[in-house]
């Protein structure tokens, strides 16, 4: 459970910060992201790029890590 707690505050903190890199290195190749609007992203690069667009999401309604990396986020709605 620790690591699924370390795991979405290292992606908060680096959308916080604008770290892209670092972003890029904490999710997996086959991301999943569900946006609050229910947009659904597929694979770091739609991921970032909307991401890179959007308000700074809160912590998810879920989330899945697998070794050590973020494989599935559901934003909250609304």
């Amino acid at each position: 459970m620790a690591e699924q707690v370390a795991a979405v505050g290292n992606i908060l903190t680096h959308l916080e910060r604008g770290d892209w890199s670092r972003l890029r290195r904490d999710l997996s190749p086959a991301v999943h992201w569900t946006t609050a609007v229910e947009e659904e992203l597929h694979g770091i690069d739609a991921v970032l790029e909307c991401l890179a667009r959007d308000p700074v999401p809160g912590p998810p309604a879920y989330h899945e890590v697998r070794d050590g990396l973020v494989v599935r986020w559901i934003d909250k709605v609304g």
